[in-house]
């Protein structure tokens, strides 16, 4: 059931009376349909205690009836109490050993119970002596019991005969998005839906399933077309805006995203995740002030997730306001304190400012905690040979070997040596390196004069440029 249930008065009037002659210990009468309204609410409210203390009452007061007895089986099922699902559905099933639902529960829970041969034979049982309308149900249980044995392919094709008898089906619906992306039957699945929009245009569930299919494939057009319907025909279908916007990021389409985000949030109103997407658009789209206001939202509404502060950061880094990124950032560290580019980020920082010592610290720490990422050791060590800190360097550069590679970072042992006074060797490694990778040459012109403009590497250089 999609969201919470929607509370009308005259509802809202019979849960109050109910709890209240509850508490107050009075006699408790109503009819069928208002305790399968209570039930209900406090199913959809997870409040299984009271769901399943209000099913006693309704089986106390309705003696011979099954119909409570599979509502108590379901909701201990859903609790996980497979045992005591089993006897209470048995209890049903003497009551009324033909009914098409309490065998279908009593198959369910012997799948749960990983009694496969035993379900599957009564599952086969039912599919003899059923009606078309009876079939829908029995293969949307039969693909519960193919999930089970991880057999993707064939729950997939239970769930498309579900849907060829009724190709409204909620649970079939729902359940075929996770058979698709299991089985990867990403074309058929296309060919399914497509059918179903042409029948049922306002089905949007199908649509959609439809749209994910569609971006599987890398068709992410038709895929975010196919989502649009999917809040256009459910305003209230929250996820529908979310997985639209989010196709939208990938195709870099970040001004639309940005709409359809700020389209949820007026009707939704705010939500953490929902908050930090907006913000994450905005920074994109390089509206940095949209971004930290939605950001400091954001913040307000969870103050202990790392990856808000470092946005925040990266807002203030680009606006060259160092002190502020410091700031956020120590709280993004003091969260989180295993990322690499947090720490990176803050090293740069601190090197903005000229604090020297901090900046290193830092640098250091994301080579280190992203020590398979030559961008980081790269940064590092080019930073130290900027503040002539050679020796250091030439260390560095030994412990970078050990975990990665790249021409920029030869272009710096290269830098070193040369730094060092060791021409020879520096000037030999420049020629390796520039034979291997010249586009990389240009990290010498970001180093000290002594290096960059060193007459034998600028000739050198020329050299091979020519």
């Amino acid at each position: 059931m999609d969201g919470r249930l929607k509370l009308s008065p005259s509802l809202l009037s019979l849960i109050t009376e109910y709890e209240k002659r509850q508490e107050s210990g009075q006699s408790i009468y109503l009819n069928d349909r208002e305790y399968q309204q209570i039930i209900t609410y406090y199913d959809v409210e997870c409040d299984f205690d009271r769901a399943l203390e209000t099913i006693n009452r309704a089986i106390d007061q309705f003696t011979f009836r099954s119909d409570f007895l599979c509502l108590k089986s379901r909701l201990l099922l859903k609790k996980g109490l497979l045992d005591e699902a089993m006897d209470v559905i048995l209890q049903a099933e003497v009551m009324a050993p033909f009914e098409l639902e309490i065998q279908l529960i009593k198959a369910d829970i012997l799948i749960r119970m990983h009694e496969y041969n035993e379900a599957i034979i009564l599952i086969d049982d039912l599919k003899k002596s059923a009606t078309q309308s009876d079939l829908e149900e029995i293969y949307l249980t039969e693909s519960v019991f193919f999930e089970f044995v991880q057999e993707f392919d064939e729950m997939f094709q239970c769930l498309k005969k579900a849907l060829m008898i009724n190709p409204s089906s909620e649970e079939g619906l729902l359940r075929m998005a996770i058979a698709v992306q299991q089985s990867r039957n990403f074309e058929e699945s296309i060919l399914l839906h497509k059918v179903i929009v042409d029948n049922h245009p306002y089905n949007h569930l199908a649509w959609s399933n439809l749209g994910h299919a569609f971006a599987n494939v890398g068709e992410y057009e038709k895929a975010i077309d196919a989502l649009e319907y999917v809040f256009i025909i459910s305003p209230d279908f929250e996820q529908g805006y979310l997985d639209c916007a989010e196709y939208c990021r990938e195709s870099q389409k970040q001004d639309k995203a940005l709409d359809i985000y700020l389209e949820a949030y007026e009707r939704f109103g705010p939500d953490f995740d929902l908050v930090v997407n907006i913000a994450d658009c905005q920074y994109a789209l390089g509206l940095l002030d949209d971004a930290k206001r939605s950001l400091f939202e954001a913040i307000e509404l969870d103050n202990y997730c790392d990856e808000s502060y470092f946005l925040l950061a990266k807002c203030y880094m680009d606006t060259e306001d160092w002190h502020s990124a410091v700031k956020v950032l120590r709280k993004a560290i003091a969260i989180e304190g295993e990322m690499e580019e947090y720490y990176h980020a803050l090293g740069t920082s601190y090197k903005e400012i000229g604090e020297t010592g901090r900046a290193k610290y830092y640098l250091r720490k994301a080579a280190i905690k992203g020590c398979e990422q030559s961008l980081y050791w790269e940064d590092y060590i080019a930073y130290i040979i900027q503040c002539a800190d050679f020796e250091q360097a030439i260390l560095a550069l030994e412990d970078a070997d050990r975990f990665t590679f790249s021409y920029k970072l030869q272009y710096l042992e290269a830098a070193c040596h040369i730094g060092l006074g060791e021409i020879k060797t520096g000037l030999t490694l420049l020629e390796d390196v520039l034979e291997e990778s010249f586009d990389e040459h240009f990290v010498l012109f970001e180093l000290p004069e002594v290096i960059a403009g060193h007459k034998e590497v600028q000739s050198i250089v020329a050299y091979y440029k020519n």
